[in-house]
Order: structure tokens, then C-alpha cells, then sequence
């Protein structure tokens, strides 16, 4: 493994800075997206307002704040395997409950939006639960299975890591 990471060290650097740059540019995002989208005229009407509320959280919790923090970890990640006297930051070190929180997140996200539309619209605006969830939503069951694979490899990983810069 040191072979490989001395080998590849400015490429790691590079994946490095451009995972950062692109998690601090979600993070931003997640702040400048709920500002912009209700001066852009595109603002939900006051019946329906509770679930356009919704779907901007939805949106900026799964689609920025959570995906940037993942991002920054694995930019942390990335940056503990090539620097010998780089320390895990906060994400790193707690990165396999990140990845477990977005997980259940991603599980939970098709749940409350049926619930939502079952409320704003009634029966009439919504197909069956069993197809719904397993139509629509499949991809995104299938994206928290591999975070909560994720979660699992980087537990048992951070510590293989840790003992071979203790052995170097």
C-alpha cells in the first residue's frame, strides 16, 4: 500500500483538493439554493407551500448538505492515506455514522415524500406505496446500501491504515 500511495502521490493530492473544492462548492450551494429559488418566481403557492418546503429541504439536505459532508471525509480520507503526519479530521472520524445518517436519509426521503403527497393531494395524486417506492425510488435503496457498504469498509479500514503508518 505505501508503494502504491508514494507512487501515485500527486494524483492522490489532486483528488484531494478537487474533492474539497467540490464539497465546500455543495456547502455553499445548500446555503445560496434556499435564497435564490424563492426570488427566482418559482415559489410554491400558499396551498401547496408545506410541500414545496419539503422538497427545498429534501433537496438541500440530501443533494448538498449531506453529499458535501461525505465528500469532505473522503477528501480527508484521502488526505490521511498520502500525509504521514496528517491527523483524521472530525468527518473522518466519525465518517461511518455520516455515512449511515445519509443512508438512512436516502431510506427515509421516499417514505416522507409519499406521506407529504398523500396529505397535499389525497389518494387520488399518488400511486400505490409498494409501487412507488419500488419503482420510483429503487436507485436511491440501492445508493444507501452501498453508503451503509461504505460505512462498513471504512470502520474496518481506519485502523489497517492506522497501524501501517505505525509500522513505517
Amino acid at each position: 500500500m505505501n508503494e502504491f500511495i508514494e507512487k501515485n502521490m500527486t494524483l492522490l493530492r489532486y483528488y484531494s483538493i478537487i474533492t474539497r473544492i467540490i464539497g465546500w462548492m455543495l456547502l455553499i450551494g445548500a446555503i445560496v439554493v434556499p435564497i435564490v429559488q424563492p426570488l427566482s418566481g418559482l415559489s410554491a403557492s400558499s396551498e401547496h407551500r408545506s410541500f414545496w418546503i419539503y422538497l427545498l429541504c429534501e433537496q438541500v439536505i440530501l443533494g448538498y448538505v449531506l453529499i458535501a459532508i461525505v465528500l469532505l471525509g473522503l477528501a480527508q480520507f484521502v488526505r490521511y492515506l498520502y500525509e504521514g503526519e496528517y491527523r483524521p479530521g472530525l468527518i473522518l472520524r466519525h465518517g461511518g455514522k455520516v455515512l449511515y445518517i445519509y443512508a438512512i436519509a436516502l431510506i427515509a426521503s421516499p417514505f416522507l415524500t409519499f406521506y407529504f403527497r398523500m396529505r397535499e393531494y389525497g389518494y387520488a395524486g399518488t400511486a400505490n406505496l409498494f409501487e412507488y417506492l419500488l419503482g420510483v425510488n429503487l436507485p436511491d435503496i440501492a445508493k444507501a446500501l452501498i453508503f451503509i457498504g461504505m460505512a462498513r469498509v471504512l470502520k474496518r479500514m481506519m485502523p489497517m491504515v492506522e497501524e501501517t503508518k505505525t509500522l513505517v
